[in-house]
């Protein structure tokens, strides 16, 4: 068995599944402006006889988006402001709303998603990819 002929199958099956990954993760992200969307990439690379394949947005607040924010997030605490008595924001259709606190927003796990339905191998949903 040719192993160098092995080693290019199993980089251009990881290299495709990866593909598939970022495609999935762009259909499934949310879109207000579609930022998160167009922010979505992937790279596949070799490191010594391992094939890795990576997902990823550069966005600060992509990890907010999936992981959740507030009593939904990992800190599972409402959201209240450090240095002022009230939280401030503009609510498009509504104005300018305020708030002593916040509960957040709820996880939208795009990333895991698109792994989990693409990928041909088990996924294990307890470790944070």
């Amino acid at each position: 068995m040719d192993e160098a002929a092995v080693a290019r199958l199993v980089a251009d099956v990881v290299d495709e599944v990866t593909a598939e990954v970022a495609n999935a993760a762009r259909r499934r992200a949310p879109v207000d402006r579609g930022q998160l969307r167009a922010s979505i990439r992937s790279e596949t690379w070799q490191r010594g006889s391992q094939v890795v394949g990576e997902v990823w947005s550069s966005l600060e607040y992509a990890a907010y988006v999936h992981q959740g924010t507030g009593i939904y997030g990992p800190t599972g605490r409402p959201i209240r402001p450090r240095r002022a008595l009230v939280l401030s924001w503009d609510q498009p259709g509504v104005g300018r709303l305020f708030a002593r606190e916040v509960r957040g927003q709820r996880p939208q796990p795009f990333l895991a998603e698109a792994l989990a339905e693409v990928s041909p191998w088990p996924i294990d949903r307890t470790i944070r990819y």
